[in-house]
Parts: C-alpha cells; sequence; structure tokens
C-alpha cells in the first residue's frame, strides 16, 4: 500500500511540473490520483477491518460453541442438585410435621434417623472458558447484546447468588450436625424437638424452597443462553 500511495504521489508531482499543459489539466490530473489514493487507503481499511471481525467473530463463535457444553454439564449438575434440596426439603418438612403433630413422640428412632439426611450441596459450574474469555476483554466482541447480557448475567449474578444460597444452608445443616455429636447423650426423638434442632430445620426449609426455585431458574437461564447460541449459530463464520 505504501509503495501504491507513493508511485501515485510521485504521479502528482510530474502533473505538476509538467510542461505544456494547462493548469485545468494539471488539476484534473492530481484530481484523479488523489481520488486513486484516497479510494486505495480506504478500500485497504475496510479490507483490514473486514479481516479483523472476521478473526474476532470466529473466535467468539469457537468460544460460544465451548460455552454451550460448559452450560449442558451445569444443567446435568444443577438438576442433581436440585434432586437433592427436593429431598432435604422432604425429609426436614417430614420432622416438622411429627414435631407439629406430636407424633414425635411415637416415632421410631428409625424413622427419625431416616430423615435426618443431611448433603452439603456445592455446585461447581463450569467457568474456566467464561473467565478466560472475559480475561482477554473479549466478552464485548459478541455482537448479539441479548446473548451477551444473559451470559454476564448468568456468570456474573446468577451464580454467585445460587453458590451464596447453598452456602446459607450448608452452614445450617453444618449446626444440625454439630448438634448431632451431643444427641447420643438424649433421646433421639428429644433432639428432633430441641428448640434449636427444630429452628434450624425450619431455617433450612424456607431457605431450601427458595434454593429449589433457583435451581430451576438458573438450569432455565442456561437453557436460554444455549438456545440464543444456536440461533445466532448460522452467521458465524467458518
Amino acid at each position: 500500500m505504501q509503495e501504491e500511495v507513493a508511485k501515485h504521489t510521485k504521479k502528482i508531482y510530474q502533473a505538476v511540473t509538467r510542461p505544456g499543459h494547462t493548469i485545468f489539466e494539471k488539476i484534473k490530473e492530481i484530481a484523479v490520483e488523489i481520488f486513486i489514493i484516497v479510494f486505495a487507503v480506504t478500500l485497504s481499511i475496510w479490507l483490514h477491518s473486514w479481516s479483523d471481525h472476521r478473526h474476532e467473530q470466529k473466535e467468539v463463535n469457537e468460544f460460544l460453541v465451548g460455552l454451550k457444553d460448559d452450560l449442558q454439564q451445569d444443567i446435568a449438575l444443577l438438576a442433581a442438585n436440585k434432586n437433592i434440596a427436593i429431598q432435604l426439603d422432604s425429609n426436614f418438612n417430614a420432622l416438622i410435621a411429627l414435631n407439629e403433630s406430636h407424633a414425635i413422640d411415637t416415632a421410631a428412632n428409625k424413622t427419625l434417623s431416616h430423615y435426618l439426611y443431611f448433603s452439603l450441596v456445592v455446585t461447581h459450574p463450569g467457568i474456566g472458558r467464561y473467565e478466560g474469555f472475559k480475561s482477554s476483554g473479549k466478552i464485548g466482541m459478541i455482537e448479539n447484546a441479548g446473548l451477551k447480557q444473559k451470559i454476564l448475567v448468568y456468570y456474573e449474578q446468577t451464580m454467585p447468588d445460587l453458590a451464596s444460597g447453598e452456602n446459607y444452608v450448608n452452614s445450617l445443616q453444618s449446626k444440625i450436625l454439630d448438634a448431632e455429636i451431643d444427641k447420643d447423650k438424649i433421646p433421639l426423638k428429644d433432639f428432633v424437638r430441641s428448640y434449636k434442632v427444630r429452628a434450624l430445620l425450619n431455617l433450612c426449609t424456607q431457605n431450601l424452597d427458595g434454593g429449589i426455585k433457583d435451581y430451576e431458574n438458573t438450569i432455565q437461564q442456561a437453557k436460554n443462553i444455549i438456545a440464543m447460541i444456536g440461533l445466532d449459530d448460522n452467521h458465524f463464520p467458518r
């Protein structure tokens, strides 16, 4: 490109210094050469920008294709953890119901032990690909603003909120587990109907109800992102 510009600049100089040409002819020749230079530079810039854009969108495509796999794995993990939360909620509600109906006095130890089931659930989403793409400053290359916003909300807001809810329920379960250390000193039914355990069970069920909804919402968000990636897939360069 520099050679082309130099060549046409030389022609402009020759046109200016060429003897025997009228001013009008010289202006005409200069205008033609300037037009050629401007056109060549503009075309070169456009081609360079087009090439860069195509390369960027190829990177975006590769990221989103991989992100679909990450989200599918997240959905499977979230569904499994949701089922655990449902089981915990069912068990703890059963203990609460036994207490409220005073059936706890006649419940067998085996029954009570069955309901005293604990699982410290932690969702570990596949964030490596997302974090790498974000840290390289390439998130802004996603041209679909709606898709980009959903991805950011999923990883920066929804997942942290879900983890916070899980951590709180886990802390409540841990407190019940800590209380269990002394349960051998008293009958199991007295342990279950103690004020501390009943309060912790109620807190667990209240938060598990919200947690189950959070799992459902997170799964739906992941599915929506996958669907939007699928819709955009045909627009990406190969």
